[in-house]
């Protein structure tokens, strides 16, 4: 594990031990993008965010962006994240709107005074639970389900759904909470 991971899980447990983590976006950004890392989250719930991130990723694209990424379906997992995959996903579940990588020089309060302690490996053990990933599965099952009741639509000449994708995508809302063992 490289001193970046070690800064990551530092800065992940002192912010939650903190309280900043619930009031600060740039704390939660953060938090959430450690909390994510494969230590932390099961491969299922990566994937299937990857999934549900990607999807709504598609749908926002512009015209141009989407005839180009054309032959990609909706429920594949995106690989071309714009930083680290953890920051990515952090930044669609927060909802955060700032740049990616995150600067992940220490904020005020996380920089020690005082003469610096030798790293020790695996000292972040048993500090912070798995991390749960709710109601994804269901929200990409909906989707499937309207994109077959769209196609169904489509073949029958109806123009009823036409906005349906839009609202269906702008009604997905996601959220992030800190807790520790």
């Amino acid at each position: 594990m490289g001193a970046e991971r070690n800064e990551i899980k530092y800065q992940l447990i002192k912010l939650v031990h903190s309280g900043r983590t619930l009031t600060e976006a740039k704390s939660i950004m953060k938090a959430a993008s450690g909390a994510l890392h494969p230590e932390y989250t099961s491969a299922k719930d990566i994937k299937n965010l990857a999934t549900l991130e990607g999807g709504l990723n598609r749908l926002a694209m512009t015209r141009n962006q989407a005839k180009n990424l054309a032959y990609k379906k909706f429920f594949k997992p995106r690989n071309d994240f714009p930083s680290t995959r953890e920051e990515s996903l952090a930044k669609f579940a927060t909802g955060w709107k700032g740049k990616l990588p995150l600067n992940w020089k220490r904020d005020g309060n996380l920089i020690r005074r005082g003469p610096l302690n030798k790293p020790r490996p695996n000292s972040s053990a048993g500090k912070v639970r798995q991390t749960k990933v709710i109601g994804v599965e269901n929200v990409l099952s909906g989707f499937k389900i309207l994109f077959k009741e769209l196609a169904a639509l489509e073949k029958v000449g109806s123009k009823k759904g036409k906005g349906m994708v839009k609202s269906a995508m702008k009604s997905v809302k996601t959220s992030v909470k800190a807790g520790l063992n």
